[in-house]
């Protein structure tokens, strides 16, 4: 459980790692949702730096095996390495007054999903937390656009 204010704060926080234009679409979306009558999703994951990219790609292959893989991409493969992606969730009041959780169920993502196809971003089909820069073909294309990423 969390209380809103953290997680808008973190929210907030992955926010300034992205990229300015994706920022900005993102920020869009954010609005969109709340103005829609949803809860503003949770943004947990933003920029990350190969050592995390890889620490993630490790979950369910040589640590914590049995259990299930986190990402297919490695380091250097992921749209969060360049700034263009961001993994959320959607919040939902908790019974604890002023808390809210996480909803990972599908149906709760459906809302939220939408409306980012509204705003240039886009999600992968087998991570349902993900969004990423619709605008950007893959990795290889958005190394080029942000070498220095």
């Amino acid at each position: 459980m969390i209380p809103i204010t953290t997680a808008n704060k973190i929210t907030s926080d992955k926010l300034a790692t992205l990229q300015p234009a994706f920022r900005q679409r993102v920020k869009q979306w954010l609005t969109a949702c709340v103005e829609a009558g949803l809860v503003c999703p949770y943004v947990y994951e933003g920029l990350r730096t190969s050592a995390r990219q890889n620490e993630l790609y490790a979950i369910g292959r040589t640590v914590q095996r049995g259990k299930a893989k986190v990402t297919n991409a490695k380091a250097g493969q992921s749209m969060h390495q360049y700034g263009i992606a961001i993994d959320f969730v959607p919040l939902k009041p908790a019974k604890a007054a002023g808390m809210f959780e996480a909803d990972w169920s599908e149906k709760a993502y459906a809302p939220y999903h939408a409306l980012a196809v509204k705003h240039g971003l886009r999600r992968l089909s087998w991570e349902t937390p993900h969004l990423e820069d619709a605008t950007v073909l893959h990795w290889a294309a958005a190394a080029k656009l942000y070498p220095c990423a």
